[in-house]
C-alpha cells in the first residue's frame, strides 16, 4: 500500500483548466484569423448542412411533441331551400369532434425519444463540423505564417549564396579557387533558389485550399507574422 499524498512535490491541487472551456475569440486574439473564422461559420457549406440537419430535428421533435394533444375537426355545412311562392328556408350545422391516440403501448413515447435523441445527434454533429471547421482554418493560417517566414529566411539564403558566387568567381580569376569550387556554389545556389519556388508554390496552395473553406474563390489571405502570435498561457 503506497502513500500518495505528496507523492509528487509542487502539486498543490488538481488542475482544472481545459482549453476546451476557452472561447475562439480568447484562444485566436489576431485579427486577421478572427475575421477568417467569422467568415468560415457564416459562409462555410458543410456547416450550413449541420444547421440544416439541426433545424430539421427539431422540426421532428416538434412534431412528435404535438402527438400527445388530442385532433380537432369542425365540419360546418350550410343548405337553402327556396319554392316558388313560399321564403327562403336557411339551414345551418356546424359538427365538431376531437380524437386523440391513447399511448398504452409507448409508440407515441419512444417516438419523441427517439426525435429527441436524433436532435441531439445533429446538435453535436453542428458542434464537431464547427470545431473542426475553426482548428482547419487556425491550422492553416499558422501553416502560412510558418511558410511566409521560411520564404523569408529563404530569399535572405538565395541573395547570400548568389553574393557567393560572384565571390567565388572573383576569387577563380584571381587564381584563389578553382572552377569545380565556382560550379558547387552555383548547384548550391540553384538548389536554395528551387526550395524559394517550391516554398512559393506550396503558400499558393494552402491559401487555395483555406478559400474553399471560406467558400470563396482561391485568393490571397490577408495574414499577420508568425513573431506577432500571442496564446494563452494559462
Amino acid at each position: 500500500e503506497v502513500a500518495m499524498d505528496s507523492l509528487y512535490r509542487g502539486i498543490e491541487k488538481s488542475d482544472t483548466t481545459s482549453i476546451a472551456s476557452v472561447p475562439w475569440e480568447q484562444l485566436f486574439t489576431d485579427s486577421y484569423l478572427q475575421n477568417l473564422i467569422t467568415t468560415g461559420l457564416r459562409q462555410n457549406t458543410d456547416l450550413r448542412i449541420a444547421r440544416t440537419k439541426v433545424e430539421a430535428a427539431e422540426a421532428v421533435l416538434m412534431n412528435a411533441r404535438l402527438s400527445y394533444l388530442p385532433s380537432l375537426s369542425l365540419t360546418p355545412e350550410g343548405g337553402i331551400n327556396h319554392a316558388a311562392g313560399q321564403t327562403v328556408a336557411k339551414t345551418y350545422h356546424l359538427s365538431a369532434s376531437a380524437s386523440w391516440e391513447i399511448d398504452l403501448f409507448g409508440k407515441i413515447t419512444n417516438a419523441k425519444r427517439g426525435a429527441r435523441a436524433a436532435l441531439e445527434g445533429s446538435r453535436a454533429y453542428e458542434q464537431a463540423v464547427r470545431s473542426g471547421l475553426i482548428a482547419t482554418i487556425a491550422g492553416s493560417y499558422y501553416t502560412l505564417l510558418m511558410l511566409d517566414r521560411q520564404v523569408e529566411i529563404t530569399a535572405k539564403t538565395v541573395d547570400i549564396y548568389k553574393e557567393n558566387v560572384r565571390v567565388m568567381e572573383a576569387m577563380k580569376i584571381a587564381g584563389m579557387a578553382t572552377e569545380a569550387a565556382v560550379t558547387q556554389m552555383r548547384a548550391a545556389y540553384h538548389q536554395v533558389s528551387g526550395s524559394l519556388i517550391e516554398l512559393e508554390s506550396q503558400v499558393r496552395s494552402v491559401e487555395n485550399s483555406l478559400s474553399v473553406l471560406l467558400a470563396k474563390a482561391p485568393q490571397q489571405i490577408d495574414r499577420g507574422t508568425l513573431e506577432e502570435q500571442v496564446m494563452p498561457e494559462d
